[in-house]
Order: structure tokens, then C-alpha cells, then sequence
């Protein structure tokens, strides 16, 4: 069989850069053979376990160089790497990404280039890591009609989750992911679900072909879970995940990312650790899920190094490997539209009557209350609640009217129910 040889080119050297030049270099292929001729690094006096020879500071020697048959693109953060991509696709040479907030910025732009001019365009690693995930969104789930997509989509959340679940405190569970390395020192991208965010965004589009805003996508972090928020899961046979979720139904598109209580039988329940999964729904394959390691240096190398074999099989077609996007066919859903179910804790004076005005504030707002635990605390009550569908908007004016009820003193805890 034919061994044919391709030359690559790599923007970055950094921990995930590194990590994809040592898999290219020792990699073991009977079909092709992968020559890695330019490496783009900021800084050329840095020692480096590279070969000098093949390290640059100037970008142009790559975009200009006609042998160089592909790039890979590791340089994280927006730019230069976003005007590098725009460039590359225009001169007509395939790239590799796996930054997610490239993709999520201008992914629809960049599908474009690559079809304008016979590139190729891959991002495998951009939303998952090592989990395969959007080539079969892409390519073998094109003619599927999908309805939801939810996902445990930052592994770094996941783990302190977990950790939190096992009986760690936030801060605890943080330290810890931060000496594993699995957070960085300042987590908030992570916590706060900016970075589930972005990988929500890149979904969107491929699966519905949306390409919403990113104040369109409405974000809450884990910063604000306890341990009593665990305890109470767990008595209603429950956890608790931060889940991007994405609906595409009668009712319009919208995308969110929050932490959600779900039932510990769906298959997100399950998803421990520093994982990722993604579950897919649709008319016809019901539920897909795909699951693994969706972080660090070796998994998103796979996954890249993945995307590079894909792209020399492409090589020469004179073709892009992108059809033109799904387009979206219905409405983009307000986020204080969407049906929602809450989870309510509230401490509250024990006394008679404060129940009955709780509820009746809710039923003020068309919201109604599907169970109710109360327990006695001396002349203090816990209150948890958990409601029925309704929307964001009619849940938040009640959450603000309750709060104002002079027996009401504190507002514990509200979580959303993944329905």
C-alpha cells in the first residue's frame, strides 16, 4: 500500500502543543507519514525539546509556504490565532483546532472560509477533548433530525462536583482540582461555566445551525453549591451536575448552562470525575451517549492527531470536507421563556399561615408546587420546595416576591431540576 507523506505545521508549543508534536513524531502509521517542517513559538530563546531547525517566530513562513500541507493550530485564547485560522482557510491550507473559543466566536465564519476555498477545517478536540463526539454530529447524524443535546462539558466542575457529592466542601474540592492540575489558579472559566459556555455555542451550530451570541447563551456557575445542596439531592434520589442543554423543538432554540439536580438514573448521573458526556436526542436514534476523558494534554492530542489522519485522507480530493451547515428552521427562544422546574430552600418563621402565603405567591405567578418537605428548626423552619414546569420568568418573579415576605429570612438555595 502506498505510504504517502504529508508536512505539518504547528502554532504553539505549550503543554497541549508539546503534547501533539511528541504523538506526530513517534507516530506509528502504514499509510501516512506525517513530516512536522515549522513550529510557531512566541519566544525562540526558550529551551524547548524541539529541534531548533524547525522553530519560527514568523507566521508568514508558514501561511506562505506551498509545501506545508496542513496547520495545527494550539495557541489558546482568541488571538492571533483566530486572524491565523481566517488566513490559512484563505490561502487554502486544512487546519486543526482545538480551541473551542475560536470556534465558538466565528465558527460559522470559518466553515465558511473552508468551503469558499477547498479547505478543510477540523475542531474534534475543541468541545470534548478525547471524546469523538462531533464528527458523528457532522457527518453520521447529518440526516437525523435532533431535538436536544445536554452535556457534562468541563471536566474541571465535574470533578469538584463530585468531590462535593463524596463530602468535600467547595473550597476543598476547588484546592484539590487546582493540585491536580485539573483548575487553573484562577478557575474562574471553569466555575462559572464560561467554558461550557463557549463548547455549548460550537454544539449549537452544528447540531442546529445556530450561531447564538454569547450573552445569548444564558450561564450559571457551581460557585454557589453546598453540601447541603448535596444532602438534599441525595434524599430525593438525585445529584447534582453543571449541564449545558440544548433544545431545538416546537417551541424555538435556545441554549443554557447551569447546575441542575437529575435523577440518578439518567446517564449524566452517572458521569464521575473529571469526565465529559454528551447526550444526544432525536425523532429517530432516541438517546445517544458519548463519554470519556474530556480534558487534558493526552486526550486532546488524541483527538487532534485524530483530526490530522482525517485531513491527509482528505488531502487532494480538492474538496472541503464540510457540507453546508443545518439551518435553523424554527425561533431562538428567550431564556425567560423556557419551562423550567426549580429546587427551593428557604428558611422561614414557624408559624401558622407562612406555607399557605408561599404558595399562594406562587399560584400568584401560575407557578405550582409539585412537593413540599418542611422540617422544624426551634422557632426556625427549613422549607424545600420543588415546583412544576413554568417559565423562567413567571419562577424568578415569584424567587423575588417570596424573598420580600417578612416571614421568609433566607432564600437557602435554588436550583433548577433537569426535566
Amino acid at each position: 500500500m502506498e505510504n504517502n507523506s504529508y508536512s505539518v505545521a504547528v502554532l504553539g508549543a505549550g503543554n497541549i502543543g508539546s503534547a501533539v508534536i511528541s504523538r506526530l513524531q513517534n507516530l506509528d502509521n502504514d499509510i501516512v507519514q506525517l513530516v512536522i517542517k515549522k513550529v510557531l513559538v512566541s519566544d525562540l530563546s526558550k529551551d524547548r525539546e524541539i529541534d531548533n531547525e524547525i522553530l519560527t517566530d514568523n507566521f508568514e513562513e508558514i501561511l506562505n509556504d506551498d509545501s506545508i500541507d496542513l496547520v495545527i493550530e494550539v495557541l489558546g485564547g482568541i488571538d492571533p490565532g483566530r486572524k491565523y485560522i481566517k488566513a490559512l482557510l484563505s490561502n487554502g491550507k486544512s487546519v486543526i483546532t482545538a480551541n473551542k473559543d475560536i470556534v465558538a466566536d466565528c465558527g460559522q465564519e470559518l466553515v465558511s472560509l473552508a468551503i469558499e476555498n477547498n479547505s478543510c477545517l477540523y475542531f474534534e478536540a475543541a468541545v470534548a477533548a478525547g471524546i469523538p463526539v462531533l464528527k458523528p454530529l457532522i457527518e453520521s447524524l447529518r440526516g437525523e433530525e435532533l431535538t436536544r443535546v445536554s452535556g457534562i462539558i468541563n471536566g474541571t466542575s465535574n470533578y469538584m462536583l463530585t468531590s462535593m457529592e463524596e463530602g468535600s466542601s467547595y473550597e476543598d474540592a476547588l484546592s484539590t482540582a487546582q493540585e491536580l492540575g485539573y483548575a487553573e489558579p484562577d478557575p474562574t472559566n471553569d466555575v462559572e461555566g464560561i467554558d461550557a459556555k463557549y463548547k455549548a455555542m460550537i454544539l449549537s451550530l452544528l447540531c442546529f445551525g445556530v450561531s447564538p451570541d454569547i450573552g445569548e447563551v444564558f450561564t450559571e456557575g457551581i460557585s454557589k453549591i453546598t453540601k447541603d445542596d448535596f444532602d438534599w439531592a441525595s434524599r430525593l434520589d438525585k445529584t447534582i451536575k453543571l449541564v449545558a442543554q440544548i433544545d431545538n423543538n416546537h417551541d424555538g432554540f435556545n441554549a443554557r448552562v447551569y447546575p441542575v439536580l437529575i435523577d440518578q438514573k439518567h446517564p449524566l448521573a452517572s458521569i464521575r470525575g473529571a469526565l465529559n458526556a454528551v447526550v444526544v436526542e432525536g425523532e429517530n436514534i432516541d438517546q445517544l451517549v458519548f463519554s470519556g476523558p474530556g480534558a487534558g494534554a493526552d486526550p486532546t492530542a488524541s483527538a487532534i492527531v485524530g483530526d490530522v489522519l482525517s485531513a491527509c485522507h482528505q488531502l487532494g480530493s480538492n474538496q472541503s470536507n464540510w457540507y453546508p451547515l443545518r439551518e435553523n428552521k424554527g425561533n431562538n427562544r428567550n431564556f425567560e421563556d423556557v419551562q423550567s422546574s426549580w429546587f427551593i430552600r428557604l428558611s422561614v418563621n414557624d408559624e401558622p399561615g407562612v406555607l399557605a402565603s408561599i404558595a399562594g405567591t406562587f399560584g400568584e405567578h401560575n407557578v405550582s408546587i409539585e412537593s413540599v418537605i418542611q422540617e422544624g428548626r426551634g422557632d426556625q423552619a427549613e422549607l424545600v420546595l420543588v415546583t412544576h414546569e413554568a417559565p423562567e420568568k413567571d419562577l424568578n418573579n415569584s424567587i423575588e416576591q417570596i424573598t420580600s415576605l417578612s416571614a421568609v429570612t433566607t432564600v437557602t438555595s435554588v436550583l433548577r431540576v433537569y426535566i
